[in-house]
């Protein structure tokens, strides 16, 4: 075979080769390959990071300091002033691991640990004085008012005792009390009251550790969850059906929630919010479970980005609106009663009467914030916010972030509160951030550096494909147009003799005619000029 037509044939194959491989069968390859490597498989990585991680989350806390506590107590609204962050790491474990193959699942049990980092908290020390709203004296009475508000009067005279005879509502103590190590309230009382009470914020507020040594209780916001076991988890490993990666399947041994009136928010939908399926389309939104919430949160699609150098999809959440949106009115307090756009009541989930917005209020209605001074929202700091790399479900850049607040107002029956305004008012607020760096990082991009290059390659594949189909036609057009002659082969040494033999004899008749008996002589050829070709 001729070099032109091999050329020919093997540019046709290459382009046949870059055209199955490059564009048809690409796609498929890469998106089994990316589910077979997310999948929770025993003994992968992604298992690994997905049971511990092998670095801590950013987890900082916003306290709102109040500037003018006794000025509260008759009636003016509160002024706050923001104090943070109080940076934490926090270390993130799954353990007690049960895997079940029939049904493709995984259950675990949360294992968290907060350590304070004072390198990233700056001038702040875990050691500071904040002046905030008092957690426990005035969810105590927001509960009585709301479940025995006959009892008022008796918590009433339980404040004092309990409280050591606090001036306002407010408490002042240190960072690390209030978060972590607790704040104390005096147990070790005589009074019937005080007795009476104690053992209801024993049994009912999160959050509350007993020193038997001392009879008293210690109270904190998140002393419940530092070194401590949650409740149980189960998702799907993803292995049978990629789409269901991560999803919730039971929580706390429970197929279903009975905490709100309708199925559809009793039913989990989406993931435990630490692991997210491949490939998903930007309508679809990330659904999660979150067990801190006990309901379903979605993040929706706003637009496309880059995060880090990699291409990604920006998601971001709200707490919603129950008034007005019919999906959420289920988790209305009550039936008949509901809060106020981008307000969610804790109650039935945390057992006290607190209420969760999105930090200073951003999203909520506004009559919010016109109850308290202080407060400035601002989109890119206080959003719920995901920065989602789409093909591998893996999450760039992730902020979740939190308010906690509680309801004030005048109560009668309550020294301390008979002139209070109204106000929803803000404790604290808290950012739970993930950045991936480093190894995880070059993970990701080399997907897709392997994928730029598999790019160039097809359409090289292709190029030079034609550009061999292109020479193998010039080719064979060029040498088309010429004339070839084909020489005399295989005739004998006799065959020689007689062609000799008879231009001889031609020649000589050839001078006999040229020149006769005249004695002219051929004008055009003379007998010596034909003698070169005797």
């Amino acid at each position: 075979m001729r070099l032109p037509l091999k050329l020919g044939v093997a540019g046709f194959l290459l382009i046949l080769l870059s055209v199955i491989v490059g564009f048809i069968a690409l796609n498929p390859i890469v998106r089994f390959g990316i589910r077979q490597q997310t999948a929770l498989k025993r003994k992968s990585e992604i298992r690994n990071i997905y049971l511990k991680l092998p670095f801590p989350l950013d987890f900082r806390v916003y306290f709102f300091n109040i500037s003018n506590p006794m000025e509260v107590q008759k009636g003016a609204t509160p002024i706050l002033t923001e104090i943070g962050p109080y940076c934490y790491d926090e270390f993130k474990e799954k353990i007690d691991v049960l895997d079940n193959d029939a049904e493709d699942s995984l259950t675990y049990y949360p294992y968290d640990i907060y350590k304070f980092n004072a390198e990233k908290s700056g001038k702040l020390s875990d050691t500071d004085y904040v002046t905030i709203l008092h957690p426990a004296l005035v969810g105590m009475v927001n509960q009585a008012t709301r479940d025995s508000p006959a009892l008022l009067s008796i918590v009433n005279k339980a404040i004092g005792p309990i409280f050591r005879d606090p001036e306002s509502i407010y408490l002042t103590a240190k960072v690390k009390d209030i978060l972590f190590d607790g704040v104390e309230l005096n147990c070790k009382v005589t009074e019937f009251a005080a007795k009476a009470v104690c053992t209801q914020i024993k049994s009912q507020i999160p959050g509350i550790k007993s020193d038997p040594e001392k009879s008293i209780f210690l109270f904190s916001l998140l002393g419940v969850k530092n070194a401590t076991v949650g409740k149980s988890i189960k998702v799907s490993r993803g292995i049978s059906n990629s789409r269901d990666l991560g999803k919730v399947l039971e929580f706390d041994g429970k197929k279903v929630l009975k905490l709100w009136y309708e199925e559809q928010c009793n039913h989990f939908k989406g993931t435990d919010g630490w692991i997210i399926p491949p490939l998903l389309k930007p309508e679809e939104g990330l659904w999660s479970f979150s067990a801190d919430l006990c309901r379903n949160v979605v993040a929706e699609y706003v637009e496309d980005s880059v995060t880090k150098g990699v291409k990604t999809r920006r998601y971001e959440a709200t707490l919603a609106d129950m008034q007005n949106n019919e999906e959420d009115k289920c988790y209305c307090p009550t039936p008949k009663t509901c809060l106020r756009k981008g307000v969610f009541d804790l109650s039935k989930c945390m057992g006290v009467p607190i209420l969760a917005t999105l930090p200073h209020f951003l999203e909520a209605d506004e009559i919010y914030l016109q109850q308290v001074k202080g407060l400035n929202p601002i989109l890119d700091k206080h959003i719920i916010r995901i920065q989602l790399e789409p093909m591998t479900g893996t999450p760039i850049e992730a902020r979740k972030r939190l308010q906690f607040n509680l309801p004030v107002s005048a109560s009668e029956k309550i020294t301390l509160m008979r002139n209070v305004s109204t106000s929803l008012h803000p404790i604290f607020w808290i950012e739970e951030g993930v950045e991936l760096d480093g190894a995880l990082l070059e993970k990701v991009t080399e997907v897709f550096t392997f994928l730029g290059v598999f790019q160039v390659f097809r359409w090289l594949g292709l190029l030079i494909g034609f550009v061999s189909i292109a020479y193998a036609v010039y080719h064979h057009m060029k040498h088309s147009r010429s004339v070839h002659i084909t020489p005399i082969s295989g005739s004998s040494s006799s065959d020689h003799v007689d062609i000799n033999r008879s231009t001889n004899e031609l020649v000589g008749k050839m001078k006999e005619v040229f020149q006769s008996d005249k004695g002219h002589t051929n004008p055009v050829m003379t007998g010596h000029e034909f003698d070169r070709y005797s």
